[in-house]
């Protein structure tokens, strides 16, 4: 499984990549996560905002931080 977080390395990216860590490493202590600033990996996927979390190359949610709970 491919976990990654995707964005300009704002504030909200790197609170998004925290929270999907955590998670993750719940499910699964085994577990990365990739984070990445490189608008190029955005565009690939195909979002238009960030920051970007997706698994396995799908978009999950992109331009806001899903709620953990």
């Amino acid at each position: 499984m491919k976990i990654q977080v995707l964005g300009s390395g704002c504030a909200s990216c790197k609170t998004l990549h925290e929270k999907v860590t955590q998670i993750a490493h719940r499910i699964d202590p085994s577990l990365d996560v990739e984070y990445s600033t490189d608008i190029t990996k955005i565009v690939e996927l195909g979002a238009m905002s960030s920051p970007v979390f997706a698994i396995d190359g799908k978009i999950i949610s992109a331009g806001k931080s899903p709620s953990d709970t």
